[in-house]
């Protein structure tokens, strides 16, 4: 890296010092270009330590654990993109709480947070002498936190749960601040974007493995998990759930990186690009396949005919194609799948004949209570986590669901409704809109600077969304930290773009300078 690119990146403000701060820091920026494979080794390395001190004391884990924290602890300090990276994996594996589950290590998501933020801010505003970003997408996610605060102040039954997902939120808050401060170069933004397709596909093909050698007691530390749920009528089989302890849920993350990676497949700049995003692609849509969500299969076909609309494609050459696609894949999909498929209508109370009595009844009872509790609640609803507390007294009354436990929402729509009234779906619905307004921006902006690149992973974010959207229709939202993240990487995009094109704004204008100053000097 040339010297001259130092004051962007804020090290010429270290003072050259006994011990050459200003030197080593310039040295090691050298190590950007390395960060993937770094990040990378590192995870092999953590593996192998982890696999290898299975059977060691206590302790001994305990001290390779803390040289190796901080080791990374260092690295973050001095490189906020390297946490940036290693936030996205944690989050999108679950690794912390597999962390947790298998060697006993208390949750480090609140401590990596909090250390990565406060190195984001430092090096912002202290080295590079910047401003935080915070634009109306980020206003509109505050005014939401507020509501959400709110809904846990007049929360009707069990404030203290309330109060737990309003903290869960603000650490959510958190990963998108961290994300929008740092995904405004493109090394950064398309890096994450990788780190979040590798994840998928490493989780994707632990799920192929299960499904295919039936393997089911090898969970690969807690990032392949799986079980026996039904399939459809009397019929059980094995429906892969990876790192998350449910199968639709699974699908869920699964299929809004999938259109991250299909634009990879279709828009990649280089060869081995577009084969490594196929790959990930069809280990994604399998191990999507392998859940039997019908959820996901609905999202699956929605989002690839908007991705065939988006790259304006030959429509009857992609009709033709998928006729080929499914007579070729219907002998090989898993027993049962198409049957699954066929009963989509099981998870909408609409078609009582398709469903068993117990199941339509739960589900009529789960969204008529759920509405019942916004029409006694319509402002602020019952609060955060309180439709799960409430269930059984409000189905008690109701007399249509012979379960007597707590149930969920089973809609994220539902459930917004019901924990936080109207201003709970309008905070929501102001910052979808937001969102995509500020994503289409990002899309014009990018081709006005003649990126098609960026505009294609733009495009992909907006999709992954709509994706995470559809499912949520028959999900609520356990796993809502999957959400934020895909809000982030949208709102990075748009941060991206403007301050591609201000650098573009400020370099034309250097030069209409300087073409007028060799003009007045040839004039003089």
């Amino acid at each position: 890296m040339s010297t001259g690119a130092l004051p962007k990146n804020g090290y010429a403000s270290f003072p050259r010092g006994i011990f050459g701060v200003r030197r080593l820091l310039r040295r090691y920026a050298v190590l950007e270009q390395l960060l993937p494979v770094g990040v990378f080794t590192l995870g092999l390395i953590a593996v192998f330590i982890a696999n290898y001190l299975m059977a060691a004391t206590d302790s001994a884990f305990l001290i390779a654990g803390g040289v190796i924290g901080a080791f990374v602890a260092l690295w973050v300090v001095l490189r906020p993109q390297v946490g940036l990276y290693i936030l996205a994996v944690f989050t999108y594996l679950n690794l912390s709480d597999a962390l947790e589950v298998n060697f006993g290590i208390p949750k480090i998501n609140q401590p990596l947070i909090a250390l990565i933020l406060v190195s984001v801010i430092a090096n912002r505003i202290v080295l590079k002498r910047k401003p935080l970003v915070f634009r109306s997408v980020e206003a509109t996610m505050v005014l939401y936190g507020i509501v959400a605060t709110m809904s846990v102040m007049f929360a009707v039954a069990n404030q203290s749960a309330a109060l737990d997902r309003l903290i869960d939120w603000l650490k959510d808050f958190a990963i998108l601040i961290i994300m929008v401060q740092l995904c405004d170069d493109e090394q950064s933004f398309k890096t994450v974007l990788w780190a979040l397709i590798f994840s998928a596909a490493l989780v994707a093909g632990l799920s192929w493995y299960h499904t295919f050698t039936g393997d089911t007691d090898n969970t690969f530390f807690g990032l392949a998990k799986s079980g026996v749920h039904q399939i459809v009528g009397a019929m059980d089989d094995l429906r892969v759930t990876g790192p998350l302890d449910d199968p639709n849920f699974y699908a869920q993350i699964l299929l809004m990186i999938f259109p991250i990676a299909a634009y990879r497949m279709l828009t990649g700049t280089t060869q081995a690009g577009r084969l490594i995003g196929a790959l990930c692609t069809v280990l994604i849509v399998g191990a999507a396949i392998f859940t039997y969500s019908r959820g996901g299969f609905l999202a699956l076909v929605v989002v690839s005919g908007l991705l065939v609309l988006d790259r304006k494609y030959n429509l009857l050459r992609v009709a033709a194609l998928g006729a080929v696609l499914i007579i070729l894949l219907l002998p090989i999909l898993p027993q049962g799948y198409v049957d699954r498929v066929l009963t989509l209508g099981d998870a909408l109370p609409v078609n009582a004949g398709l469903q068993t009595e117990a199941s339509f009844r739960g589900r009529t009872s789960e969204m008529i209570i759920a509405t019942q509790m916004f029409a006694e609640n319509p402002i602020l609803g019952v609060g955060k986590r309180n439709y799960q507390a409430l269930y059984v007294e409000y189905s008690s009354m109701l007399g249509l669901d012979p379960r007597l436990e707590d149930r969920q929402a089973h809609s994220l729509y539902l459930e917004l409704a019901a924990e936080m009234g109207m201003l709970g779906i309008l905070s929501f619905g102001a910052i979808l809109l937001a969102l995509f307004r500020s994503t289409a921006r990002a899309r014009r902006q990018f081709r006005e600077l003649d990126r098609p690149d960026l505009s294609a992973w733009t495009a992909s974010l907006q999709l992954g969304i709509v994706s995470y959207l559809i499912t949520s229709i028959f999900l609520h939202a356990d796993y809502a930290r999957y959400m934020w993240i895909m809000f982030a990487l949208a709102a990075s995009a748009s941060v991206l773009s403007q301050a591609m094109t201000d650098r573009r704004l400020a370099l034309l204008r250097e030069r209409r300078q300087a073409s007028l100053s060799i003009a007045e000097e040839r004039d003089s």
